[in-house]
């Protein structure tokens, strides 16, 4: 886990966000594979207030996490989201490993 890593040392980690337009998602992906050779312990991944990128948030932690081999993490802000969103957005990670 994640907070494992603290006990035992100072972890190496990127965070990274969704790109507002989704044509710029392969240029995104290209990054991460740049980044995931560097070999961080993990790649944090965040999206707006009100969770506008969301879904795009799950789709590059399950990459980081599944197709990387690097744990994900994702940072996720909760102002101006409703709980019901909140939680879809959990199980949907939950689902994504």
């Amino acid at each position: 886990m994640i907070i494992d890593l603290f006990q035992k040392k100072r972890p190496i980690s990127f965070e990274v966000y969704p790109p507002k337009k989704d044509g710029d998602f392969e240029a995104a992906f290209e990054t991460l594979d740049a980044l995931g050779s560097l070999k961080p312990d993990f790649i944090s991944v965040t999206y707006g207030a009100g969770g506008s990128r969301s879904k795009k948030t799950v789709d590059i932690a399950s990459y980081i996490q599944n197709t990387l081999h690097i744990d994900a993490l994702a940072h996720m802000t909760c102002v101006g989201s409703r709980r019901e969103d909140i939680l879809n957005v959990c199980k949907e990670l939950a689902r994504n490993g």
